[in-house]
């Protein structure tokens, strides 16, 4: 529907005001009428006016007074007012231009150029609207350009770390196989010598099996690692896998002194996935949240469950409200040191560790990424100096085709 032109005639003389409120209407206009600035004023309140007839002289405020309040009501809209006036001097015209008026019009007047003013400002008044309208797109293609310009950088960060795990994996594959067996003979021909009668030697056959089971650890994950096999995957409901994650940590976690939260929200649904794959990820990331809580004061780790979105989680205390959206997410917070800046782009990657020499492999992370990736999901960090940090394990509520044809 064609949008009809409304016009307000503020005007105190009532045939003034009747002439051009005929003139306007029998050229298609709607016209309205003000003998008052406060009447003026009162109307633009309630009505959008595409162009004001103004007279100078009003009986309650000069016309160039409600000039300024029109126009700043208006705003970033371009609102035309023509001004109607018997003031001829050149002073009383730049006064009304300063106001704001953008034309006037001496009295006595013709009625042809009155409205051809009219329809010149209207025309204006049309180019400023298109020009508006114009910009008005480009900020929301500008945003949404923005927006998958982000999303890009993000899958083509998620590309690249995926051909590195896939390259690395290869090599490790190997690796992990060349050194597992003669791990396992040092390790078994070691706990054969054991006990040994005199202390010193005992001492070192202890150091040999130790040093062999940790290397042995080292390689357990560096298979876990390059694994590439089919996943076992099967519908589960995410409370259920939370407990079993909990059997194995809560008491580990309470003798470290360690508070422990844990919410799910009521309207979770099943999820498609390999559980022991799973329980791994969740016990890898209370594991890091347990190490990064080491000698904090008043340490503690909230474990909530929500279906949300792929987005950063919260940092503690987590939000156990659910605010729906097409993923189950896993979030993991403490209240710890949070993590370093030079860390966090290269988290993901194998053998980044914080931790000091002998007390981390460095997969974990890598490891768990491997695994939520393969099911779909994404892991979203939020880290913060001395604030905590939440992971966000994102695992579709509905499997992708790719997902699930990895079964």
């Amino acid at each position: 529907m064609q949008h009809q032109v409304r016009i307000l005639i503020v005007e105190d003389d009532p045939t003034i005001a009747s002439l051009v409120g005929i003139v306007l209407r029998e050229a298609g206009y709607q016209a309205f009428h003000a003998g008052t600035a406060a009447d003026a004023l009162q109307l633009a309140e309630t009505n959008a006016f595409d162009l004001v007839v103004l007279d100078w002289m009003l009986p309650d405020t000069p016309g160039v007074q409600i000039c300024t309040a029109l126009k700043e009501r208006a705003g970033r809209r371009f609102l035309p007012i023509l001004m109607l006036t018997a003031k001829g001097e050149l002073s009383d015209r730049v006064t009304a231009l300063d106001a704001g008026v953008d034309d006037y019009l001496s009295k006595p007047f013709y009625i042809e150029e009155l409205m051809a003013r009219v329809r010149a400002l209207l025309r204006i008044r049309a180019a400023e609207n298109e020009r508006d309208a114009a910009m008005a797109a480009l900020e929301a293609q500008n945003d949404a350009l923005r927006v998958a310009n982000e999303q890009l950088r993000t899958m083509q960060a998620q590309l690249v770390q995926s051909s590195k795990l896939a390259a690395l994996g290869e090599i490790v594959a190997g690796v992990a196989h060349e050194l597992n067996n003669p791990l396992a003979i040092i390790l078994g021909n070691a706990e054969l010598l054991s006990p040994q009668h005199d202390p010193e030697d005992q001492r070192s056959v202890a150091q040999i099996i130790e040093s062999a089971r940790r290397a042995r650890r080292v390689v357990q994950s560096l298979a876990t690692f390059a694994r590439r096999g089919p996943m076992a995957k099967e519908w589960t409901s995410p409370t259920d896998l939370i407990e079993r994650v909990l059997d194995l940590k809560r008491a580990a976690l309470r003798s470290s002194g360690i508070a422990l939260e844990v919410v799910c929200s009521s309207d979770l649904p099943m999820i498609w996935v390999d559980i022991p794959q799973m329980q791994q990820v969740l016990l890898n990331l209370l594991h890091n949240a347990e190490y990064a809580l080491a000698g904090m004061p008043a340490p503690q780790v909230w474990l909530t469950v929500v279906r949300g979105h792929a987005e950063k989680p919260p940092l503690p205390p987590a939000q156990a409200a659910s605010a729906g959206g097409a993923f189950v997410c896993f979030d993991v917070a403490d209240n710890g040191p949070g993590i370093p800046d030079h860390v966090i782009e290269r988290l993901f990657q194998p053998f980044v560790t914080t931790r000091p020499p002998g007390r981390g492999s460095g997969l974990g992370l890598a490891i768990a990424y491997g695994i939520v990736t393969g099911h779909g999901g994404q892991i979203l960090i939020n880290t913060q100096p001395a604030q905590g940090t939440a992971v966000r394990v994102a695992l579709p509520v509905e499997p992708s085709e790719s997902a699930s044809g990895q079964e």
